[in-house]
């Protein structure tokens, strides 16, 4: 075991591919990208070779993979909630993309399905430190 959190990326479109396995390529000490989900063959096999992963066109399957520990889910939006709380249910922790999800129902389903399970749902909030948005916070 060489202690690196073994990542599953669920889309590979804008945010899956520019920002999650871009910043997941940066820090290779922490993770080891393990395979990916996409369903045009082209991103998947680029991501083959740039991270020697598994990649496959359905995300079920991506989820049944053992090797994954964390699954990123950078799908479409009205996607993160369904393929939120099935990676959960399938014993992976998980970082959504923003939104989190659709409508607030969506939103406590997921949070219960973290409780549930065990596990760790976080969602990425790339601007979070960003000058502008601390900013508006600081005059908020």
């Amino acid at each position: 075991m060489d202690g690196k959190v073994k990542v599953g990326i669920a889309g590979l479109g804008r945010s899956g591919w520019n920002i999650h396995a871009r910043i997941l390529e940066d820090l290779p000490d922490k993770y080891k990208v393990v395979a990916v989900s996409d369903l045009i063959e082209e991103r998947r096999q680029e991501a083959m070779e740039k991270f020697g992963c598994k990649a496959y066109s359905a995300f079920n399957d991506l989820v049944k993979d053992e090797a994954v520990e964390l699954v990123v889910v950078a799908t479409p939006s009205y996607l993160h909630a369904p393929c939120t709380i099935k990676a959960l249910e399938a014993g992976k922790n998980v970082v959504c993309e923003k939104p989190m999800a659709t409508n607030l129902a969506e939103a406590d389903a997921m949070i219960e399905a973290a409780k549930n399970f065990g596990k760790i749902l976080t969602v990425f909030q790339n601007s979070l430190f960003a000058p502008d948005y601390l900013k508006v916070k600081e005059v908020i």
